[in-house]
């Protein structure tokens, strides 16, 4: 030992240490195997306290933790309804009559915000010609001036008059871009007055085959729904929101001169072919 170096004694000591693990591994199995279930059972428990122990999270390490939260249909319209309970424009038109008191005003339908710039769609049924219209969003008059109203179109775009030098910014719906199936659930959010909300399903889609223009490069030939109709009791009023249970804009409740049935629903995919004209007719103006 005296004439071993300082390397030669710690390679020596981790060796003698090796050997007196193995020795102690192989005597433990052996006490282990001879020994009654109850103490076996006991230094299981205190191994296995160990390991939790051990694997314990630190400051280094997170721990993921999945949670299944179950979300009844209740607190889906509960909550598309307070989305947009703001996003419901009650729309006024000053009276035309000559006769009458030119600063009447007259409730002709329904509206949903659709943009923060004040942006509203409505049917188109209730524009005519002459004659002011007003909204009166969060209980304030507020004049509109007639963005786009073309006949033989369902949906008309209205827009609220800003401060240009301190706009307002409006809350807005979210336009649905999903498409629509039979059976699904919608909520309709109408009133003169206040809100009133009725919810069902989409019982009926009708749709129409869109051909392509003459200068068109493409001759596929695509379709889109024309009318929704709902299970849900024809109380509506001109521009009333058909929402999903998501809380987006499906459709807008339009009077269809061509049929009889005073229950339908024009597609936001309207609203959304509305919006890329008054865009495209923007860009060509500037």
């Amino acid at each position: 030992m005296e004439h071993l170096t300082k390397q030669q004694i710690i390679l020596l000591t981790l060796l003698v240490s090796f050997v007196t693990s193995i020795a102690t591994g192989i005597v433990t199995v052996a006490l282990m195997n001879q020994a009654p279930v109850g103490v076996v059972q006991t230094i299981n428990k205190v191994v296995e306290r160990t390991i939790e122990t051990v694997s314990a999270p630190t400051k280094e390490t997170q721990t993921i933790v999945k949670e299944t939260v179950v979300v009844s249909t209740d607190d889906q319209i509960v909550s598309a309804i307070e989305k947009n309970s703001k996003n419901v424009i009650r729309i006024y038109r000053t009276n035309t009559d000559p006769t009458a008191d030119s600063n009447q005003m007259v409730f002709v339908g329904l509206g949903a915000l659709i943009s923060s710039e004040g942006m509203i769609a409505t049917d188109n049924n209730i524009i005519s010609d002459g004659g002011k219209y007003f909204a009166t969003p969060a209980d304030k008059l507020l004049e509109l001036t007639v963005v786009r109203s073309v006949g033989g179109e369902k949906i008309a775009l209205l827009k609220i008059k800003n401060d240009e030098k301190n706009p307002v910014t409006f809350p807005s719906v979210v336009i649905s871009k999903s498409d629509l199936k039979l059976g699904q659930a919608v909520i309709y959010i109408g009133g003169e007055t206040k809100d009133s909300v009725f919810n069902g399903i989409i019982s009926s889609l009708s749709a129409k085959e869109i051909k392509p223009t003459d200068n068109a490069t493409s001759t596929l030939v695509t379709t889109k729904i024309s009318s929704i109709e709902t299970s849900i009791p024809n109380n509506f009023i001109s521009g009333g929101l058909l929402l999903n249970l998501s809380g987006e804009l499906v459709g807008i409740k339009t009077v269809f001169v061509d049929s009889s049935k005073t229950d339908l629903f024009t597609s936001s995919t309207d609203i959304q072919t509305a919006l890329s004209a008054v865009s495209n007719s923007q860009k060509k103006a500037q």
